[in-house]
């Protein structure tokens, strides 16, 4: 069984009914990432202080900001896949907790655009919550490699 997954809601999930193997493999698979996602998350939050801030997606923006530098909100948004609303209202938790800063009027060519950029604190608490997930991956190791082997025999099929 999965790290993190109860019995009754990987043999829930699975329901009485009978289903395609492939079907049953991309529910475990389903499940494991999701069992993933929630430690990593948990342990981000831990190291860092910010558990509301640095969960799945708000983690997306500051990766996003940090590998490929500023950025328009709606290229955020086509990443996150939240809406333009959405968008602008995690973009104002990120900058009310001081980890980004928008710039209006900063783009040549439109000076209404907005672009968004990491603040130096969004970077420190980027590199706790990346810390945090380097020292966790020994734990999740097993995880890993069970999710590696569903996808394998996922697309093996």
């Amino acid at each position: 069984m999965q790290a993190g997954a109860s019995p009754s809601l990987v043999s829930g999930c699975m329901g009485g009914g009978q289903q395609p193997e492939q079907a049953l493999q991309a529910e475990r698979l389903l499940l494991q990432m999701a069992s993933l996602g929630n430690q990593v998350s948990t342990a981000m939050a831990r190291a860092t202080g910010t558990p509301d801030v640095v969960t799945n997606t708000p983690l997306l923006v500051l990766c996003l900001l940090d590998l490929d530098g500023p950025a328009r909100p709606s290229v955020i948004s086509g990443v996150v896949g939240l809406t333009t609303g959405g968008t602008t209202k995690l973009l104002d938790r990120l900058e009310d907790a001081g980890l980004i800063h928008r710039s209006y009027g900063a783009i040549e060519s439109d000076h209404r655009g907005v672009e968004v950029a990491l603040t130096a604190k969004g970077r420190r608490t980027l590199r706790a919550a990346t810390g945090a997930l380097v020292e966790h991956l020994p734990d999740l190791s097993e995880l890993v490699k069970s999710i590696v082997a569903s996808l394998e025999t996922l697309t093996s099929d």
